[in-house]
């Protein structure tokens, strides 16, 4: 895709989530409305008279409709501008609710603002209760939630890359849910009001008089100009699937390069789609936290081969990235029309490894907690076995150790022959990485007394472990030789643990713990030893445990 198309895809993406801002705002004023109905008929009426002083104004009016062309413009050329219809279900739900929402909202604009400009209707509160509302009920409630749940959705999307996003989420979720709940609720119990008015035939005549209620010709007219709008905006469907097939058979037919993921396969694939819709196309697991918007750095790759043939970054990858690393490319916002070879710098959703949006090849700085797990006498216990058995024998511990630890939200920095260093903290703040780290190193505990039950009888000897814990600060990235960078961490807190659980081997112990960990835990360590390593001003103090399970996981 040529630079140009670049810049149209990102004005096209500015443009959707700009429009639908708006829409968002003015859907969001219109349910704070209706929600009032479940107090004050007369306090939802005074309301509803300010919000459409002020949205039926020309320049108010003009913003909207304009936002909303824009919408189902941008949004329609997204979709028909993929390269695939591989995509996560969050995306799936945004365009198809996204696609049906005009096919609800069409209609009821004509019967409200349609009906104002063509036929002077005085489109106020009462109208739509008396009149809209009782005729098509389960329309406007369809079109509530659909137009609600989209626009959530798509703010989601938006604000699920952003720090600290996910500590405010919950209480979004709950005003999010709770919002077109109360406001149909609040339409419910105002329309009975408003039925009771009605019901008198006299005070209904005049009601009708007043706000100008459409006459059976107007009805008819209104009727016809509701099935153009759905059908112009069927063929602009209809345009929009045409350009997406097209562009899906041309990608298809399209000549082929070879794209080869550093440990990963070699895909030969068509010319078109961008670099995460290809690993999406080939079913290869991709790290994607903002489904490929550019808006994160989670789908971040680095060029290794034929940094050359591509153009050089955009605004939107400058944005992110930066200008540090020129080898440094986001996979959404590249498309290859020559062969590539990359290494793919976050892993899949999922992967307790992956690197998270603020994680890239230049690193980061973490306060986190580093548990070393050490097979004690490693050595020894390979030395007079054959390869196999040995190999055996250790793999298994580091399948129990690895299991340890990312049952309790930690990932494997470093792993050697006879043990791992596991790193906790790298997203969770420190007091749930403490927590997370001393149930991990019990849960080792337990881990132990499987093995023994499977190698004890074999070995003669029961199999142990030591362990190291610390916190503190550590330099988290992809290190590593040539073009294969795997995530690792670095550090004071990294080097300790290893010395903590080296000092445990020695003393027969199984866990040395730095206090730090416990305290900012808030776990009672009263029975635990406390031993001071080292002599005077290096002296440092440390709990020790014969036992890791002994530790209380209870809070303080």
């Amino acid at each position: 895709m040529t630079e140009h198309r670049q810049r149209i895809a990102r004005v096209a993406r500015l443009w959707a989530l700009g429009s639908g801002l708006v829409i968002f705002a003015f859907a969001a004023l219109e349910l704070v409305t209706d929600a009032v109905g479940l107090v004050s008929l007369d306090t939802m009426g005074r309301i509803a008279d300010w919000r459409d002083a002020l949205l039926q104004s020309s320049p108010c009016l003009t913003i909207l409709t304009l936002a909303l062309a824009s919408h189902i413009g941008a949004t329609l050329w997204l979709t028909a501008s993929r390269g695939t219809l591989r995509m996560s279900w969050q995306d799936a739900l945004e365009i198809i609710s996204g696609i049906l929402v005009p096919l609800l909202l069409l209609p009821a604009m004509v019967d409200t603002a349609g009906a104002a400009i063509l036929f002077g209707v005085t489109d106020d509160t009462l109208y739509r209760l008396a009149k809209l509302w009782p005729e098509r009920a389960s329309l406007y409630v369809a079109l509530i939630a659909l137009l609600w749940a989209h626009g959530c959705l798509g703010l989601h999307q938006a604000l699920r890359p952003r720090p600290g996003y996910a500590r405010i989420a919950p209480l979004l979720g709950v005003i999010a849910l709770a919002l077109p709940i109360a406001a149909i609720a609040g339409l419910i119990a105002s329309a009975r009001v408003a039925g009771v008015l009605v019901a008198d035939e006299q005070v209904a005549a005049q009601i009708r008089s007043m706000g100008h209620w459409p006459s059976p010709e107007a009805e008819a007219i209104l009727g016809r100009i509701r099935l153009l709008a759905l059908s112009v905006y069927g063929v602009v469907l209809l345009a929009a699937a045409v350009a997406l097939v097209t562009r899906l058979l041309r990608i298809v037919v399209a000549p082929k390069i070879d794209v080869t993921y550093v440990n990963g396969p070699t895909l030969k694939t068509a010319i078109g789609p961008t670099l995460l819709e290809i690993s999406r196309i080939h079913d290869l697991s991709h790290g994607d936290g903002c489904g490929g918007r550019g808006r994160c750095t989670a789908c971040s790759v680095r060029i290794e081969h034929g940094i050359d043939t591509l153009p050089p970054a955009g605004a939107t990858e400058r944005a992110m990235l930066g200008d540090a690393d020129s080898q440094v490319r986001l996979a959404c916002q590249i498309w290859p029309t020559a062969s590539l070879t990359v290494t793919r710098l976050a892993a899949a959703h999922g992967d307790p490894a992956a690197a998270g949006p603020d994680i890239d090849a230049s690193g980061i700085e973490r306060q986190v907690v580093a548990l070393c797990i050490q097979l004690r006498d490693h050595a020894a216990l390979a030395r007079n076995r054959a390869a196999y058995d040995a190999i055996f024998l250790l793999n298994a511990f580091l399948d129990a150790a690895h299991e340890a630890v990312t049952a309790h939200h930690g990932w494997v920095a470093h792993t050697s022959a006879g043990g791992l260093i596991a790193v906790f903290g790298r997203e969770d703040e420190l007091g749930a990485a403490c927590r997370s780290a001393v149930a991990a190193s019990a849960a080792m505990d337990v881990a132990l007394d499987r093995l023994n039950e499977r190698f004890a009888a074999e070995l003669g000897r029961p199999v142990e472990a030591a362990m190291g814990l610390v916190s503190g600060p550590a330099y988290i990235g992809r290190l590593g030789a040539g073009p294969a960078k795997t995530l690792s961490a670095i550090g004071v807190a990294i080097d300790l643990a290893s010395v903590l659980a080296a000092q445990a081997a020695r003393r027969g112990t199984q866990l040395l713990a730095d206090p730090a960990v416990f305290r900012h835990a808030g776990i009672d360590a009263s029975a635990c030893e406390v031993l001071a390593l080292g002599d005077g001003a290096g002296a440092h103090d440390v709990f020790a445990l014969a036992k890791a399970r002994v530790i209380p996981l209870e809070p303080i």
